[in-house]
């Protein structure tokens, strides 16, 4: 069975500006600490956690705007399930080390891999997007528009249960 439905926890421009913080500037450098703790049952078939990052050129981007880039950040993953691109390097970020990947559908798309599951992680969003920047993969004068946070699934059922989860912007 193949499940398309992406739970998701959603912070971003579909929600009150003044309430979330978004957009932020990628050259601001405003931190962006986060907080994830969750389960995943066994067996869910192919299928990752992680946070997604949308970004535009501009800082009025709403839901019609296509995102200009996404950085995936992907805490755990199962069953073989892959990033999309092509593998270009390696990163010590928040504890860990992590496998970069980029790759293109229409925007390009970034993708962190942890290296070793986990289903509890603090992070500041920033750092990932700071990487990408040094490697001039990503402009700072882009704009964080939305950040989300769950699953997708591509073979399989299982389930995620969030325990903690926080997103504080600047």
């Amino acid at each position: 069975m193949v499940r398309v439905q992406r739970p998701r926890l959603a912070l971003g421009w579909k929600v009150d500006r003044s309430a979330t913080g978004l957009p932020i500037r990628v050259g601001d450098r405003k931190p962006v600490k986060t907080g994830w703790e969750f389960t995943v049952s066994s067996n869910p078939g192919v299928m990752n956690v992680a946070y997604d990052l949308w970004l535009h050129d501009k800082d009025t981007a709403d839901w019609q705007d296509q995102p200009t880039d996404e950085v995936m950040i992907r805490l755990n993953r199962q069953g073989g399930a892959g990033p999309l691109g092509s593998k270009y390097g390696s990163v010590s970020l928040g504890g860990a080390m992590w496998d970069s990947y980029q790759g293109d559908i229409g925007w390009k798309v970034y993708s962190f891999v942890r290296r070793t599951n986990t289903t509890k992680a603090t992070l500041d969003l920033d750092d990932f997007t700071q990487a990408l920047v040094r490697r001039k993969l990503l402009s700072n004068d882009k704009y964080v528009s939305g950040i989300e946070s769950g699953t997708e699934v591509f073979q399989g059922t299982g389930r995620l249960d969030t325990k903690v989860y926080s997103v504080n912007i600047g």
